[in-house]
């Protein structure tokens, strides 16, 4: 019987050795474990900026204004910000698809003319008010009347508009070919695009 315990003694005295010699071996022979974590990216992308401008709208729109509209914006675009034209407006004679440029001064026509009367004894006369010569509705000859302007440059003024629709600023007589800064000078004083 004592050969029996003994014989059990040294069994569980082997499993013990065996697994102390196998846990002291383990961490030598285990290959290392790397952990490699991902951190999601929580910036959202950047959002394109839009550029804006300012354009100045006058005339006949229901709001006249300075108004911040995207760059590439056009006519029609400022006369919408505008609230709209009025009843008399008459923005059909513009280019509403023309791309406005920031710091533009925009005048939507009336399609009324601007008109007085005088009496004088026993007669009224009318007389249209123009002290200064509308670039966008003057004839030839009333073109001709200003200083350093011809009849070819008369002509131009006129083809320009006709091509291009009204003109949407006095400073965009010098895109008519012929018309320089010097010139423009001497007639910033003398013309207009507002009735």
């Amino acid at each position: 019987m004592k050969n029996w315990k003994l014989f059990l003694a040294g069994i569980l005295v082997g499993l013990f050795l065996g697994g102390l010699v196998k846990l002291i071996r383990l961490p030598k022979e285990a290959q290392p474990l790397t952990l490699v974590t991902v951190t999601p990216n929580l910036t959202p992308p950047p959002t394109p900026t839009v550029n804006t401008i300012r354009v100045h709208i006058t005339g006949e729109v229901n709001e006249p204004g300075v108004y911040s509209l995207p760059e590439g914006a056009t006519v029609l675009d400022a006369i919408q910000a505008a609230s709209g034209e009025t009843e008399k407006s008459e923005a059909e004679a513009l280019n509403l698809a023309a791309v406005l440029t920031d710091g533009q001064r925009i005048y939507i026509p009336s399609n009324e003319a601007t008109t007085q009367t005088f009496e004088t004894e026993q007669r009224s006369s009318e007389i249209i008010s123009t002290s200064l010569v509308n670039i966008n509705t003057a004839t030839k000859s009333e073109l001709e009347a200003l200083p350093g302007i011809g009849p070819v440059l008369a002509q131009a003024i006129i083809d320009y508009r006709t091509n291009n629709g009204f003109f949407l600023a006095e400073e965009d007589l010098i895109k008519v070919r012929g018309i320089g800064n010097v010139l423009f000078q001497s007639l910033q004083e003398l013309i207009t695009v507002s009735p």
